[in-house]
């Protein structure tokens, strides 16, 4: 069940798929301080800010992060995160334009697929989630 007080942080996750069906993913800079978690990876993700919508979250962080224009499709699920108070909402994405071009926060990207996301070292909530819908 999700968790709507105030104090809850919401934080929108971009699921991007290649022609072959591979997801996009990513591991983060130097820059953030995921302590045992900082070579995992994850998809495009951020936090919402006061006053933005969930799929406002979703096209501003793929195109602050990658250089890609996105557009939001379907809402597949609502689920805790790893951080308490955080509940993710994941959203299957169509890129629209661009080509990827990271910026500072992220150290590499690569397209996975199901099988492969699966043996990745992942943080625990996106573990489940892949687990559970792929």
């Amino acid at each position: 069940m999700v968790d709507n007080r105030k104090d809850t942080k919401k934080v929108a996750v971009c699921l991007i798929q290649n022609p072959d069906g591979k997801f996009l993913m990513t591991r983060p800079s130097e820059l953030k301080h995921f302590g045992e978690y900082q070579d995992a990876w994850y998809p495009p993700t951020g936090h919402v800010k006061e006053g933005e919508t969930i799929t406002d979250a979703l096209i501003r962080e793929a195109n602050e992060e990658l250089g890609l224009i996105i557009k939001p499709i379907k809402l597949i699920s609502e689920w805790q995160q790893d951080i308490p108070g955080e509940i993710a909402y994941w959203w299957n994405c169509d890129v629209v334009s661009g080509e990827i071009k990271m910026n500072e926060e992220i150290a590499e990207y690569k397209y996975f697929s199901p099988e492969e996301i699966k043996k990745l070292k992942l943080w625990p909530a996106e573990k489940k989630f892949f687990d559970k819908y792929f």
